[in-house]
């Protein structure tokens, strides 16, 4: 998970807001969610973990962010971070990179590069709302790009292979469970 400033020269409105582009991706299927925000803060992780716990379906048993103070703190402190009180609320494990590594949070960092070239190097946006909308139109088109990576399938193609591949084992446990004899052991 990360967050990406919304470059300003996309922005043709008058309010003077900032936005960020929040953003996790999927580790085996490389699905993605991203939401925007107007600020970059520990309650607007938690909001945007919430909605991707929503979209996914599921919760992840391991997240991993860099340093920054939206996702952890960085200084020696008693107190804990709502991200980390979130997460241990729903038994999800929260990591972090070393410090001033980004490459060990690369499929996050790749997918903002691929943002910069296929969205905001394209976009003209005149509100919040605006940027919400194209956003979400920009994130559907993205998942359904086929990538080498996945043997020139898509993130949602490969989810939907994944869950498959996952059904398939299920049933053929219970399957072989279910052909297991009852046995019964005699004391002599």
């Amino acid at each position: 998970m990360d967050v990406k400033y919304a470059p300003k020269a996309c922005y043709n409105g008058t309010s003077g807001d900032k936005f960020y582009q929040y953003t996790i991706v999927e580790e085996a299927s490389r699905k993605r969610f991203i939401y925007a925000y107007k600020e970059q803060s520990s309650y607007s992780t938690v909001d945007f973990f919430r909605r991707a716990i929503s979209f996914f379906g599921y919760a992840p048993n391991i997240i991993q962010t860099d340093n920054g103070s939206e996702f952890t703190y960085t200084a020696k402190t008693n107190r804990i971070h709502p991200l980390d009180r979130f997460c241990q609320s729903i038994n999800v494990q929260h990591k972090t990179i070393r410090p001033r590594t980004p490459w060990h949070n690369g499929k996050v960092e790749r997918s903002h590069r691929n943002d910069q070239e296929r969205f905001y190097n394209h976009l003209q946006f005149y509100s919040y709302e605006d940027l919400q909308v194209q956003m979400k139109r920009y994130l559907y088109r993205s998942n359904n790009i086929p990538m080498s990576v996945l043997g020139w399938l898509s993130p949602n193609q490969m989810q939907q292979k994944l869950r498959t591949e996952v059904e398939k084992i299920k049933t053929m446990s219970e399957a072989s469970c279910n052909e297991c004899l009852p046995f019964s052991v005699s004391h002599h």
